[in-house]
């Protein structure tokens, strides 16, 4: 194995398609990152599961924030109002508010832990369970557009590698089918992570930017970050080294 970087940064998103939570460790198995995607927020009236690269309603839903509480509990800030809990039922009344037509937040059925009443929202990360990105690419869009702020939240990874010098361009796409190593953990770079619309989409921080992503579809046929497959359960930790085979 050669090594090719370090986990700079550890990302989990309790609820698809708002902001997540920086950890400095975290479990994780075959199934991807433990309390990774746990929630979806549904329009109400037609049970359909947020997607802010193509419904203009959900492209607010960045400014939301999801945490994982000490005892596990999954818990949301709309902006203007505390954190509360997903089951807290004056939490559905602050996200319509938010969002100005009904919203609720359910669970994915992967990992539900929920009553025989429970309406789960249906799972559409079915992919792959880890997303990685390295600095490299991130550089490496930089330098092709370099009037826009192609910042690694806009990609969602789940690691955040810190590439080796000499690593450059999109390089992860270059792993496909390899075996890696992510500290303790052993599996699989499995396919390319396609990109869509919510890459150019305004966050805190960070503007609208459409080059971004007419800038991937240019030079990366749209691809950017690899999606891995662990072959074992295990504890990742920032700071941990990432290996391939040579």
């Amino acid at each position: 194995m050669r090594s090719v970087g370090v986990i700079r940064e550890l990302w989990r998103y309790p609820v698809s398609s708002l902001t997540g939570e920086m950890v400095d460790a975290v479990k994780v198995s075959g199934d991807g990152m433990d309390g990774d995607r746990r929630y979806a927020l549904v329009d109400v009236s037609t049970g359909v599961v947020a997607h802010p690269e193509r419904d203009k309603r959900w492209q607010k839903s960045v400014y939301v924030k999801s945490r994982t509480a000490t005892d596990g509990t999954v818990e949301i800030q709309v902006p203007g109002h505390q954190w509360l809990p997903v089951d807290e039922p004056q939490l559905a009344g602050g996200l319509t508010a938010f969002f100005e037509f009904d919203v609720a937040v359910r669970p994915y059925e992967r990992s539900a832990h929920e009553s025989a009443e429970t309406i789960f929202a249906v799972d559409r990360y079915e992919v792959s369970p880890l997303h990685l990105l390295t600095s490299a690419s991130v550089d490496h869009l930089q330098s092709l557009h370099p009037a826009g702020s192609p910042d690694r939240r806009r990609f969602r990874p789940n690691i955040f590698m810190e590439a080796k010098a000499g690593i450059s361009g999109f390089a992860e796409l270059s792993w496909i089918g390899a075996p890696i190593q992510l500290g303790e953990i052993t599996g699989k770079v499995i396919a390319p992570t396609k990109r869509c619309g919510f890459t150019i989409i305004a966050q805190e921080g960070l503007e609208s930017d459409p080059e971004i992503l007419r800038s991937v579809m240019k030079f990366g046929n749209r691809n950017m970050g690899v999606y891995c497959r662990p072959s074992q359960e295990g504890l990742l930790r920032v700071g941990d080294v990432v290996s391939l085979s040579a």
